[in-house]
């Protein structure tokens, strides 16, 4: 997998995302379109892309940002913060923030 994206791939198949000046929605989005590009142009492939993708496109989909970022506010615009998207044993894609940068 290159590594010239936005966001780390840890090796449990979650991501690290760093926000700072877009919410924790527009970088999932940013992510997400690193990725599809990548995969479409050949510069990644194979099924751990693929799981990441679809990862975070339930993240994308299933998510209320609305009411994430009123009860999180370190989850909006401007704040520096890593956060990390991992799909649970239930299926469901949650986050955690993992603090500060």
């Amino acid at each position: 997998m290159p590594t010239n994206f936005s966001f780390d791939v840890l090796s449990d198949g979650s991501l690290i995302v760093t926000l700072s000046s877009a919410c924790i929605q527009t970088t999932a989005k940013r992510a997400h379109r690193e990725l599809t590009t990548a995969l479409l142009d050949g510069r990644a492939e194979g099924t751990s892309i693929e799981a990441l993708l679809e990862m975070l496109e339930r993240f994308l989909t299933t998510t209320d940002f609305a009411a994430l970022r009123a009860e999180h506010p370190e989850l909006a615009r401007g704040t520096r913060y890593r956060v990390r998207l991992y799909r649970s044993n239930d299926g469901v894609v949650r986050w955690e923030n993992t603090g500060p940068t």
